[in-house]
């Protein structure tokens, strides 16, 4: 009480404005048309801002909700798409399984690197969501490398961006494939070797997955011709190759589950013994 006693003695006089300034402002407000009717005005547009900005507030706060929900679904329709592609050569189905081949387990990226010689992703999924080691990564736009390492919750991939990657491509419509590697400095451009130089490449030609592995669906986009030369002494073309993907701005990757891969490589296995 005493406390309350010595606030009113100590601020009482700008107490005691504050009120009559409410008083005037309600009689005010009251019995005045025209400043009641800018008072409504000016509080509804008050609270009208103020609500659109806790929407906004409450929607920024749902974005990573909603970034994980998309993923998901991008995930679903991939599944879609690739299963598909990998049927449109096919006259008759009668094993349902090939309809079912690849699936795809959505992923966000924790860390990595992108301007050193032999970079590396680390995503935020593990041996728990499914995730082996030599599954191929995928973003919307193209291929993005190969899970190298796996842990319960994390692996490691080694992207397009490595001196050890040797991804197996080809020219879109045209027979011929070879390997995609990073000779380069530069995170845009890579080079597709062991084309023959007879093979008719022209700039602009897409660079595909060839499908020849159990890592990447065929026809996966990786990027387009730039430029092509045949080395000295060689029957083969150096091609450059400018990505789709941007890998220093990916957020979010799909690693690649091949449902018959072991089948095939135990196939391939049996043939070479």
């Amino acid at each position: 009480m005493k406390n309350i006693l010595l606030i009113f003695v100590k601020y009482g006089t700008h107490l005691l404005f504050v009120a009559f300034q409410i008083v005037c402002f309600t009689l005010i407000i009251n019995n005045n048309k025209e400043h009641r009717e800018i008072y409504s005005n000016t509080k509804s547009i008050f609270f009208s801002n103020f609500n659109n900005k806790v929407d906004q507030l409450s929607d920024y706060l749902k974005l990573d909700a909603q970034n994980d929900s998309l993923v998901r679904e991008n995930a679903k329709l991939m599944d879609i798409i690739i299963n598909q592609r990998s049927t449109t050569d096919i006259d008759t189905l009668s094993d349902t399984l090939l309809l079912q081949q690849y699936s795809f387990i959505p992923a966000e990226i924790c860390n990595k690197t992108i301007h050193l010689r032999n970079n590396y992703f680390t995503l935020c999924v593990g041996s728990l969501d499914g995730v082996e080691s030599m599954m191929g990564v995928i973003s919307v736009e193209g291929i993005v490398g190969i899970v190298t390492k796996v842990s319960e919750h994390y692996s490691q991939v080694i992207p397009l961006l490595h001196s050890q990657s040797r991804i197996s491509a080809s020219v879109r419509g045209l027979n011929f494939f070879g390997n995609l590697v990073w000779t380069d400095s530069d995170p845009r451009v890579m080079t597709l070797e062991a084309i023959p130089k007879h093979a008719p490449v022209s700039i602009g030609d897409t660079i595909v997955t060839s499908g020849y592995s159990s890592i990447f669906p065929k026809d996966l986009p990786i990027g387009t011709i730039t430029n092509f030369e045949v080395a000295k002494g060689s029957s083969n073309y150096l091609i450059d190759v400018n990505l789709f993907n941007d890998l220093n701005s990916l957020s979010y990757v799909y690693v690649v589950k091949n449902k018959l891969k072991e089948e095939q490589i135990e196939l391939e296995r049996s043939s070479n013994e």
